[in-house]
């Protein structure tokens, strides 16, 4: 599942474009404005996934998808 080596000190211009290009994918498909608290919470979950060594586009997507969907599931199950 990993990628490449754990690395935590440097991010080069592809691994951002890589991040961008997930996080404008993840905020148009969850209907979040880029700079909302939402989207900034996306923007932390993606650095730390990808400082985990998940560093491909589709693999970052479903992993954010997993923890949107966990997230929205115990917010639903709060308000009831």
């Amino acid at each position: 599942m990993l990628d490449r080596p754990i690395r935590t000190d440097t991010l080069y211009p592809n691994d951002l474009d890589t991040l961008r290009a997930v996080f404008d994918a993840m905020c148009q498909e969850f209907a979040i404005l880029p700079d909302t608290a939402a989207a900034h919470s996306i923007a932390r979950e993606l650095i730390r996934l990808f400082q985990t060594g998940i560093t491909e586009s589709a693999m970052l997507m479903i992993a954010v998808r997993a923890r949107w969907q966990d997230d929205w599931q115990k917010e639903a199950s709060n308000a009831a």
